[in-house]
């Protein structure tokens, strides 16, 4: 097993960005992969500090690669073009780089929180790079989540990030799926006691219609927390085996 923190120079952020990255020791040329996204105030490390990542990428017999989400909100903004960065650069990097799979169907995303809006928005976009998606306790809607009391992000930094009304419409979920109409494989699940909760069970109603046949919702219990994601994720993975 090979586990790596990888840092270079990106010519999109002008700095140096970190991800680290797990590959099985089975020695292929062409690893699924998936692109595993944290959540707000979490790094490359996230992850792995809370799930035997390693035993995953075994198991599985996949590459997991965990990049720095910079409080980006997954997203261009006038200080970080973190969304370009990751399609146009950061990933013909990491496919130029590691023993990955560029077969669309072997390229999944799946993140958490902020990561889950993330993951989704970027496979909504991106039909052509991901075969599946799956988001735990994901931002659903993200008006709502800057009103909500317990949001941990202040509205100052999140109107950094959408600095404007027509921004936020833009970039809400329901309104990237109206306008893309993925046909990919899609599952969310949420814990009952998850301050998001309410949001996730609307927008599983409205994938549960304009998704049907494509949609899973794994209902779970607890709250906001890594216990939840911790204890979920490798349901999550198998269910990326079989759809």
């Amino acid at each position: 097993m090979v586990l790596m923190n990888l840092s270079y120079r990106t010519n999109y952020l002008h700095t140096y960005f970190k991800t680290t990255v797990v590959i099985p020791d089975t020695n292929k040329s062409d690893y699924p992969v998936v692109w595993l996204l944290h959540g707000y105030t979490g790094d490359n490390t996230a992850w792995s500090k809370h799930v035997y990542i390693e035993e995953l990428a075994r198991k599985y017999d996949w590459t997991i690669i965990m990049p720095d989400g910079l409080n980006s909100f997954y997203s261009d903004s006038k200080f970080i073009p973190y969304e370009s960065f990751f399609m146009e650069e950061f990933i013909p990097k990491m496919q130029n780089l590691l023993p990955i799979s560029r077969d669309p169907q072997k390229n999944y995303l799946v993140g958490s929180s902020m990561g889950g809006y993330g993951a989704l928005k970027f496979a909504f976009k991106n039909t052509d790079k991901f075969g599946k998606v799956a988001a735990l306790s994901p931002i659903t809607d993200i008006e709502h989540f800057r009103d909500n009391p317990q949001c941990p992000m202040s509205q100052e930094v999140f109107n950094a990030i959408f600095d404007s009304p027509e921004k936020i419409a833009k970039n809400q979920l329901i309104n990237l799926y109206n306008n893309r109409q993925p046909k990919l494989p899609i599952l969310t699940l949420c814990g009952d006691s998850d301050f998001m909760h309410e949001d996730n069970v609307m927008f599983k109603n409205f994938l549960s219609i304009h998704a049907k046949g494509h949609y899973t919702w794994m209902p779970v219990s607890g709250n906001h927390s890594w216990k939840v994601w911790s204890e979920n994720i490798d349901p999550v993975f198998n269910w990326l085996t079989k759809n």
